[in-house]
């Protein structure tokens, strides 16, 4: 059951990890994207919880291979959740899902 506790939780977190320099973390430490899986016939939020499940939580920092990778958001533009939503809702190219942000 989600409780009031645990999305201020993780409220925190994320701050937390938005707030972390990708220079500071080890490549060995970061989850490679490319091993994420998601199940497309489940609802989106059950997709949101899977992904951040697989990625330790951290949506913000990973790799792709031996590159690490950190996502960032412009003040005005669309929110962390609708990003996750269009990237694990299916939009791919070339086999790899690319992270929709408009």
């Amino acid at each position: 059951m989600i409780t009031k506790e645990k999305v201020e939780n993780l409220k925190h977190k994320l701050e937390y990890y938005k707030s972390l320099d990708i220079k500071d973390i080890k490549l060995e430490k970061l989850k490679d994207i490319r091993d994420v899986k998601i199940d497309a016939t489940k609802p989106v939020i059950e997709r949101i919880c899977s992904f951040l499940v697989q990625m330790d939580g951290n949506p913000y920092i990973f790799k792709v291979g031996d590159t690490p990778v950190k996502v960032s958001f412009k003040k005005e533009g669309p929110s962390l959740q609708k990003c996750l939503v269009n990237m694990i809702v299916g939009h791919k190219t070339n086999g790899i899902t690319s992270i929709l942000c408009n």
